[in-house]
């Protein structure tokens, strides 16, 4: 895994977690999934879950040969290495988790660099939501058996049968929730389906998501709820803080906070708040639909309950869109020089297990700097996005695209059999790019100049191939612009001896 693959798809790895271990039916199987999941994300050979001082689950040991002591003193941090047959001397971290029944998630690696700070936080990010998913498990079980005792003596226990049907309504529907975040649903329809269940649960007038606003953490904006007197999608009310009643109380406090009657919403009301990887960013509120309503402690776990749902779908919506900042051009939002290199090594490693050959293309924009300076940077701007649309109209849904930076761009073409393959796609993109463009009230026409190469038996160095191509390209220029040239191995020499001259 390289470091900038891994920690791209790092932050995939809790939601993969959560989506493997919520189609499980009991402990035991979520446990197992677990494990095996998380030596598979973190490439562990080693993985196991303690429990009561007991390994509950655990892969990378023959049967039979498990080291419980040595896997539950690792859990405790009483050593941090641990002897796996076949393997030898790994080093083991941990991470806990608490609640009615304590348990840790162990992992053990081979080699000599451990496990950096990044491995660490997604370990301790699976240790938190198999906790999350094994203790609604365990209590979904437990209520599934006290509902069937129930059933036997319907008459006698009623009240007991309605309270348990709604927490496992209750249950079902943060399942629901659990399986629309790790599928990675759009956030607001995640927000508005946790709202409905809110109140539909609860059978309260309204309930209301309040998030600080980015630009001043005093006011605070609606941006999801059911049973609204407001049209959401139309206007977004706002207030300060200070002055939001039971939902404001709740944010600056950090806790549940219940009023019997608010002097802010005029009835009874209770709020928790939400968090935003770790940090309070809003509240959830639910407002009784009369005055004289009580809410009991049962109720007030229930909205605890939707609030940590709504702390996991913000922290999962704003971790995806840093990543996706981080790894992608801002101006064209095309892949970034280090993700297209992660991407164009995974690609040659494939090729040399049979998955055929790779060109690149590196494209150059001719006289770009001229616009730029002429037009402004906006212009310019305007004009790579242009540019980055009609390369991408070009491609196959398997190919990739980048802005390496400035007027540069790249592209990886996969499986491809013959340079002249490469050259059709290069042809098409210089044709696409020369077509007029309209921008700061002038119509422009754009050349550019292409450099192609192709993958070699063996070849593993994106950065060879990259070089190949971007002699290629300069050839290209000295040649007249507006053109593409294939890379050959004189090429490479010429370059080497000083004769490729770069132009601007």
């Amino acid at each position: 895994m390289t470091s900038i693959g891994g920690a791209y798809h790092d932050g995939q790895q809790l939601l993969e977690l959560l989506s493997v271990v919520s189609e499980c039916s009991d402990e035991e199987s979520a446990a197992h999934a677990a494990v095996e999941r998380a030596a598979q994300a973190l490439d562990a050979e080693v993985a196991a879950v303690v429990i009561d001082d007991e390994v509950a689950a655990v892969v990378g040991f023959p049967v039979g040969r498990v080291p419980q002591d040595d896997l539950v003193a690792v859990a405790h941090r009483e050593r941090d290495n641990v002897d796996v047959p076949g393997v030898g001397h790994c080093h083991a971290i941990a991470a806990d988790w608490g609640g009615s029944r304590p348990g840790h998630l162990v992992l053990a690696r081979w080699g000599e660099r451990g496990f950096s700070v990044e491995e660490r936080n997604v370990v301790r990010g699976m240790a938190r939501l198999l906790e999350l998913a094994l203790t609604m498990l365990r209590t979904l079980q437990a209520e599934h058996e006290m509902r069937e005792r129930s059933e036997r003596q319907a008459a006698e226990n009623a009240e007991l049968l309605a309270s348990l049907q709604q927490r496992q309504r209750l249950l079902e529907h943060l399942f629901d929730v659990q399986r629309a975040i790790s599928r990675r649903r759009p956030l607001p329809q995640v927000l508005d389906m946790i709202a409905a269940a809110a109140r539909q649960l609860l059978g309260d007038g309204a309930v209301g998501l309040w998030l600080r606003d980015d630009s001043d953490p005093q006011q605070i904006s609606l941006v999801a709820g059911a049973g609204l007197a407001v049209d959401i999608e139309r206007e977004t009310p706002t207030m300060p803080l200070a002055e939001a009643g039971t939902v404001g109380a709740a944010i600056m406090s950090g806790g549940v906070v219940v009023c019997e009657d608010d002097s802010t919403e005029g009835v009874a009301s209770m709020a928790a708040p939400v968090h935003d990887s770790g940090t309070i960013t809003g509240g959830l509120v639910v407002m009784a639909e009369r005055p004289g309503r009580v809410y009991a402690p049962p109720e007030v776990q229930m909205l605890q309950s939707f609030a940590e749902h709504v702390s996991l779908a913000l922290t999962d919506a704003n971790t995806v869109d840093r990543m996706h900042q981080a790894f992608h051009d801002s101006v064209t939002g095309l892949a970034s020089r280090s993700l297209f290199l992660d991407r164009l090594a995974h690609q040659l490693e494939l090729t040399g297990h049979g998955g055929g050959r790779v060109a690149l293309l590196f494209i150059d924009l001719d006289r770009f700097k001229a616009i730029n300076d002429t037009l402004g940077h906006a212009a310019g701007d305007t004009l790579l996005t242009i540019t980055a649309d009609r390369i991408v109209a070009q491609l196959r849904d398997s190919d990739v695209a980048a802005r390496f930076g400035g007027d540069e761009f790249a592209v990886m073409l996969q499986n491809v059999s013959t340079p002249g393959d490469a050259a059709k796609v290069a042809d098409r993109i210089l044709r696409g790019l020369h077509e007029p463009m309209r921008i700061a009230g002038r119509q422009l026409q754009v050349n550019a100049s292409i450099g192609i190469a192709l993958s070699t038996h063996g070849m593993t160095d994106p950065a060879a191939l990259v070089r190949r191509a971007d002699i290629a390209m300069y050839r290209a220029k000295r040649n007249g612009r507006g053109r593409y040239d294939v890379f050959a191995d004189e090429m490479l020499l010429a370059f080497t001896d000083g004769e490729t001259q770069q132009t601007v």
